[in-house]
Formats: structure tokens, C-alpha cells, sequence
């Protein structure tokens, strides 16, 4: 059996399932991107909002942007909309997120600033380690401050940041879980501040937060014990229907449905029936202890639908481009030798 790599089997799963559509990415994040939603996100893992009701934290969000969907996000951080400006330098370049708005926290008679960003991350295991990305995510965050938030050297200016990213698909041993990794004050030697010292000082290295929120698998018997995974698990999943979903987010949840509320989830819905009910990629990742990453696609059983067909030449193009001979794509995607010369042909000058 020919290897695939992670990437090669990340594109032909995205081209496969329709992913490659933008639609498909922005329908998740346009509901993530719902105040009732991603204030509920806010109250699980922020520190800053556990105590507070829902509204209260809705009326202190800005409005969230969302992104317009790159073809890869794994294969570069997706696109972003600020309320100031895209986050870019000129040496690290423009760099995207999926959902980002800032919020504000009261804090006697000057409020503090939030800076949020959530992403909704579909592979767990990839090439790089998410974690690490994460944290690149929230350096960014700080480092894109400079020139709008705080200028020169007037780094008591810095927001503090919070990268929050919505697992779908996490690794078994991560799955039903909320983690969350910051900056921690460890004393190494002397006497430590105490109090409203203690206090002060926190506020002055507390500035970064990634969380790691990591659904399950949709089990209606066996639902998490955690309000925000069970909502999202349920919400996001493509085995519950578009009216058990809205269901769900008034009787168990209280949260409105508005006609905005009905439509996202209805979009979320269309989408996920596009992407099952073709079938076309079987077994995507084996897991590490493995080694490699396997795709296999089975194209062709019943037929080939046009859109089907454009998809196999597109899968066929990409891994051409990435110098897989005809070959090692027929062995890859069971696609006959001699379509996949065809479309080699056609891309020969």
C-alpha cells in the first residue's frame, strides 16, 4: 500500500466531502459565531465570566466577525476580520482566524478588555502539534496589538487574550474534556505578594489563555456531563436532526430560538446531509501509533454523479501538483489508472 500523508489525506477529505465549498467551514462558524452561543462558550472557560448570566455577557461582546474560509485552514491559519484591522506584520505576514470579537469585563470605574478568538478545529492529529499552534495564535493576538491598542512602549496597554478552539473530532484520549494553558507565576526563591498585591501582580503576566475544548462522539444515551460540550456535541453533530438541534437549544439550554438562530442551524444541517450521504472517504486517520495517516477513497459505486466525477479530477489534480505519480493516485483513491492519466494529460503543457 502506497503511504498518503496526513496533508494529501486532509485535502482529499475536504475535496471527498465538499469541505472544499466555503460554505461548508463558515455554516459551523457562523453558529459558533451566535452571542447566545459563544457567550455560553465565554461563562465554561473564562474565569472572567463564570459567575455572570448569559445576558449580562452578551451585552459586554462586541459583534462577532467571521472569517471568509481559506480552501486549507490546516494547511494555513485561516483568515480574519478585527474590529480594528487583519492581524499582520511584515515579517510574519497576515494571519486569519475563524471568529473574533473583543468583550468587555467591569472592573470598578474602567472596565478591562477582552480579546477573543474561537476556532472550530475539525482534525486533532495533524502534522503539527495544536497545542503549539494555539499558542501561536494567542502571541499573535498580543503582538498584532502593537500599533492600535498600545504604541511605542506603553505595554500596560496589552489586552488580554483568549484563543479558544472547538475540537470536533479530538484524539480519544482528549475527547470530553476542557483544558486550558496560560502563563502561571511559579516562585523559585524569597517571600510571594499576598493580597491586592497578589492581585495587581497577576494582572500584569495574566494575558494569555488557550483552551482546548474537546467534544465527543454523539451517543444519545451516554450525552457529557458538561453543559457546553453536551450543547456543542449535539448542535454540531451530523446524526441529530436540524429540529431535534433547535429542541434541544430551547428545552435543554434556554436559549431563544430566534428565526436566525433556526436558519444557521439549518445551514449547519444541509451541509452535514451533503457531506454523509456520498460516502466517498472510508477510514481517514489510523492514529499515530501507526504511523501514517491513510486515505482511501471508493469513488464510483453507484455510478458517477458530475459532481462526483469533477471532485475525483480535483482530488487527482491536487496530488499531481503535490508530484504523486498517476500510479500512487490510483492505488491512493481506487480511481482507474487510466482516468488519472487522462487528467495528467490534460494539465501536460
Amino acid at each position: 500500500m502506497t503511504e498518503i500523508s496526513s496533508y494529501e489525506a486532509d485535502i482529499i477529505r475536504k475535496i471527498s466531502n465538499g469541505r472544499t465549498d466555503p460554505k461548508s467551514d463558515k455554516a459551523c462558524k457562523m453558529f459558533l459565531s451566535l452571542k447566545q452561543i459563544a457567550a455560553r462558550i465565554l461563562k465554561a472557560v473564562a474565569k472572567e465570566y463564570k459567575d455572570m448570566p448569559i445576558d449580562e455577557i452578551i451585552s459586554l461582546m462586541s459583534e462577532p466577525r467571521v472569517n471568509e474560509d481559506t480552501l486549507y485552514p490546516n494547511a494555513e491559519p485561516p483568515v480574519i476580520h478585527t474590529d480594528n484591522s487583519e492581524d499582520s506584520s511584515i515579517d510574519e505576514g497576515t494571519r486569519f482566524y475563524d471568529i473574533r470579537f473583543t468583550a468587555r469585563v467591569p472592573n470598578g470605574d474602567k472596565d478591562v478588555q477582552l480579546i477573543i478568538n474561537i476556532e472550530a478545529q475539525n482534525e486533532f492529529d495533524t502534522e503539527y502539534s495544536l497545542i503549539k499552534r494555539g499558542i501561536y495564535y494567542c502571541s499573535r493576538l498580543i503582538s498584532g496589538q502593537y500599533g492600535t491598542v498600545f504604541e511605542h512602549m506603553d505595554y500596560d496597554k496589552i489586552q488580554k487574550v483568549y484563543s479558544i478552539w472547538i475540537c470536533t473530532n479530538p484524539a480519544k484520549e482528549f475527547a470530553d474534556s476542557i483544558r486550558t494553558y496560560s502563563l502561571k507565576k511559579e516562585m523559585l526563591y524569597g517571600n510571594d505578594l499576598t493580597g491586592e498585591s497578589a492581585a495587581k501582580e497577576a494582572e500584569k503576566y495574566d494575558l494569555i489563555t488557550l483552551v482546548l475544548v474537546c467534544l465527543k462522539e454523539y451517543d444519545e444515551k451516554e450525552r457529557s456531563a458538561n453543559k457546553l460540550i453536551d450543547l456543542l456535541t449535539t448542535t454540531l453533530s451530523p446524526k441529530v436532526s436540524s429540529d431535534d438541534k433547535i429542541k434541544t437549544l430551547g428545552n435543554d439550554y434556554g436559549i431563544p430560538v430566534t428565526n436566525e438562530i433556526s436558519e444557521r442551524v439549518n445551514s449547519m444541517c444541509n451541509i452535514s446531509a451533503g457531506f454523509f450521504k456520498d460516502g466517498v472517504i472510508e477510514g481517514f486517520f489510523k492514529g499515530k501509533d501507526e504511523g501514517i495517516a491513510e486515505g482511501r477513497v471508493k469513488g464510483k459505486a453507484e455510478g458517477k454523479a458530475e459532481g462526483k466525477a469533477e471532485k475525483e479530477m480535483e482530488i487527482i489534480r491536487t496530488m499531481l501538483r503535490k508530484n504523486r505519480t498517476a500510479q500512487e493516485i490510483s492505488e491512493l483513491t481506487d480511481i482507474p489508472i487510466e482516468e488519472v492519466k487522462k487528467v495528467q494529460k490534460s494539465l501536460t503543457p
